[in-house]
């Protein structure tokens, strides 16, 4: 996880951007605004919203200067001067990618922050934000002696309906980008990556670890399903993984790993098949990662250490060795657990 420490937000522009397929056209900035009084609202804003454990670039096929978002942005960081046509050349182009119908109009802000800190490197960034859905709230205001309360619409700093920080460190490779879009494929395209950024995810050891995190914990499941009987020898063989996974910054032989859960022949062949498909989906799975523990929250290979014992118990194994039995009484027609300890 990379160490961001932000800094002051200073000028900005606002412009509404429409959907364009709907013909809502486009209302400009002819300013800037000084957004100094607000800097604690906006840090507040990118703190609660942004997660700077995954990050990205702006992306081209050919030459960068090619990625419009680029192009501008790299304006802007060179000379400030024009940092309203480029704001209004970020909305115009945003704008000619809202031609899903489910987009809808909102505000578009471009506001430039000064001296941030990206691992140590000092940096000015530029955060780009599309507000859609507005909160609502109530503004209480005393003239003439007598309270009012009024309700209104505005921006919350706990929810960013699209999102992205860009600081201005790694040019020559697109930027270093945290983004935030909270709308699905089947919403709106996700317009704001694909589309308006053009951008791709970095992939990190972040990543490598949730992938191989998430692959163990679906062929755990998969080879229960098959074999219900090696339950408890896939439970331990579960937290021994969570433990290797939880040693921050460890390297990581992936196969050496992922062949703890070979148990036999059978889970050998589910192994191999369940890997090469797994890959085909979701993409290739490195021969060897540095370890990051924080990548592992929630994830379901850190419930996999769960034996379920038919339908009214529950073992959850902590350490890989301790020493189980499991077996069948003839007599009472069920199956039984010794727990030694």
């Amino acid at each position: 996880m990379s160490l961001i420490k932000l800094g002051t937000p200073t000028i900005a522009t606002i412009q509404k951007v429409g959907n364009k397929l709907n013909e809502e056209g486009i209302a400009f900035a002819s300013k800037t605004d000084d957004i100094t009084s607000a800097s604690e609202f906006i840090s507040s804003l990118i703190k609660n919203t942004f997660k700077f454990d995954v990050f990205s670039r702006l992306y081209a096929i050919d030459d960068l200067d090619s990625n419009n978002v680029y192009r501008f942005v790299r304006n802007i960081f060179s000379n400030k001067e024009c940092f309203v046509s480029q704001s209004n050349n970020l909305a115009r182009h945003l704008y000619d990618q809202s031609i899903h119908p489910n987009i809808i109009n909102g505000e578009f802000y471009v506001i430039y922050i000064e001296d941030c800190c990206v691992n140590g490197q000092n940096a000015d960034a530029l955060l780009l934000l599309k507000t859609e859905i507005k909160d609502s709230f109530l503004t209480v205001t005393y003239e003439n002696g007598e309270y009012s309360i009024k309700p209104q619409l505005g921006l919350s700093t706990k929810h960013i309906d699209k999102g992205c920080l860009i600081f201005n460190i790694e040019k020559d490779n697109g930027y270093l980008l945290s983004i935030v879009e909270t709308s699905s494929i089947r919403q709106d395209g996700r317009y704001w990556t694909q589309n308006f950024l053009y951008a791709k995810e970095i992939i990190s050891d972040f990543q490598h670890t949730e992938n191989v995190a998430n692959f163990c914990a679906a062929l755990v499941q998969k080879v229960i399903d098959i074999n219900p009987k090696r339950a408890l020898d896939l439970a331990k063989a579960s937290r021994s993984i969570t433990q290797r996974l939880q040693e921050n910054g460890s390297e990581i032989n992936t196969t050496d790993l992922i062949s703890s859960l070979a148990l036999d022949e059978d889970t050998t062949s589910v192994l191999s098949q369940f890997r090469h498909d797994y890959e085909e989906k979701v993409g290739k799975i490195p021969d060897k990662f540095v370890c990051n523990q924080s990548a592992l929250k929630r994830k379901a290979i850190t419930k996999s250490n769960v034996l379920r014992v038919g339908s009214r118990f529950e073992v959850k194994i902590l350490d890989p060795s301790a020493e189980i039995d499991q077996g069948y009484d003839d007599e009472k027609g069920r199956s039984f657990l010794k727990l030694y300890f």
